[in-house]
């Protein structure tokens, strides 16, 4: 597919850094509810009391204090390093001083709420953002979310949010309630991202936290340890054994801060498990190669963190050209100052490894082309 305009205005420049997975607070903007309609901003507004932001205590930040509307606004927003989160022109000025150039925006809280929002509060949601980006449409880009529940309505925002109001990329979790990212269901969706040369971006493994906390009720340290890597194991394994990059031949797909030190092992394993059972009896496989030659095929990116141990071990042993930097900006656990640099003082890669992974696989993952 040529360039689209989304790619012009510079944005193939040798020097840009891309933060493929920052974030968003919509929630604190003191009006944030009155882009919705009153019935679902007093659900909204529910969700801010009580017992807090996540629902289940266990799940709480630890600096999520307090019960009143103000005290746990006043602590969301003390909790993240910088209120570029909810401020355009505090965050470009942030953008700045780290060195980068363009970033991919996804939200926080809203997103993590429930499996499927209204068309409605997506509207109001991907609005706000719309115009967030506004401060500079070629620097800020936005991530759509769209009503998962209705798949009309979930291609008509998707379309929606891609052609009048510029963003880039397809925001779901790996699971649905009871649905993986690999079902049918979720075919209709994927095929109105692959017209419109958008990438899917698995991100907040929502369903491995509900069965993980159910379970074995761990507390918020436990819990997140364990959520984002273990989640996006799951989302890999089955996008990959479900076949769903033959389904959708031109469907990028981005796995959003899962790490990646525990990859190169894993899709190891999911090679060797499918040439050991696949083809027993009883078994059935639709895959036409190995799990790990879908990953070469260049449609499946994964996000790092900046200062892991064995992001050099992943680079080497899976590949560069698989790998994209994210900053996680602004939350709590973010590099801030200093992200970019921390990545480049990683000792152990190259620093052509280092450039396809600050600039180049997100330019791949985001357009399908890549930068230079």
């Amino acid at each position: 597919m040529a360039t689209d305009a989304r790619v012009k205005s510079g944005q193939t420049k040798a020097n840009r850094v891309i933060d493929i997975d920052g974030h968003v607070l919509m929630e604190c903007v003191p009006d944030w509810t009155s882009r919705f309609p009153p019935d679902e901003a007093q659900r909204l507004e529910e969700r801010y009391s009580g017992s807090g932001l996540q629902g289940s205590p266990s799940m709480r930040h630890p600096s999520m204090r307090g019960t009143s509307r103000e005290e746990i606004y006043e602590s969301l927003r003390a909790r993240n390093k910088s209120s570029g989160g909810w401020d355009p022109k505090v965050r470009l000025a942030d953008m700045d001083t780290e060195g980068i150039d363009m970033a991919v925006l996804f939200g926080t809280e809203l997103s993590i709420g429930q499996d499927a929002y209204s068309p409605e509060v997506c509207k109001g949601y991907n609005d706000w953002l719309a115009e967030y980006c506004q401060a500079d449409p070629r620097r800020l880009k936005g991530v759509a979310l769209v009503p998962v529940g209705d798949m009309k309505a979930a291609r008509r925002e998707l379309r929606r949010a891609v052609g009048k109001q510029g963003f880039v990329a397809l925001f779901m979790k790996p699971s649905m309630e009871d649905k993986r990212c690999d079902s049918e269901y979720f075919h209709p969706l994927y095929d109105e991202a692959q017209d419109l040369n958008v990438p899917l971006m698995l991100h907040i493994p929502h369903g491995a936290n509900h069965v993980i906390s159910q379970r074995f009720h761990y507390d918020f340290v436990r819990m997140h340890a364990a959520m984002h890597p273990f989640g996006m194991m799951l989302a890999v394994m089955d996008v990959i054994y479900s076949g769903l990059l033959d389904r959708f031949p031109k469907l990028r797909i981005g796995f959003m801060e899962g790490q990646v030190g525990w990859l190169p092992w894993f899709i190891w394993r999911l090679d060797e498990q499918h040439e050991e059972y696949m083809h027993r009896p009883g078994m059935r496989s639709t895959l036409t190669m190995l799990p790990s030659e879908y990953v070469k095929q260049g449609r499946m990116f994964f996000s790092c963190d900046l200062e892991e141990k064995y992001l050099p071990f992943a680079a080497k042993n899976l590949g560069a050209d698989h790998i994209v930097w994210a900053s996680d900006y602004p939350h709590s656990d973010c590099i801030f100052p200093g992200a970019v640099k921390a990545f480049l003082d990683q000792k152990g890669m190259t620093q052509g490894q280092k450039g396809k992974i600050l600039r180049d696989n997100s330019m791949a993952l985001l357009f399908g082309e890549k930068g230079g």
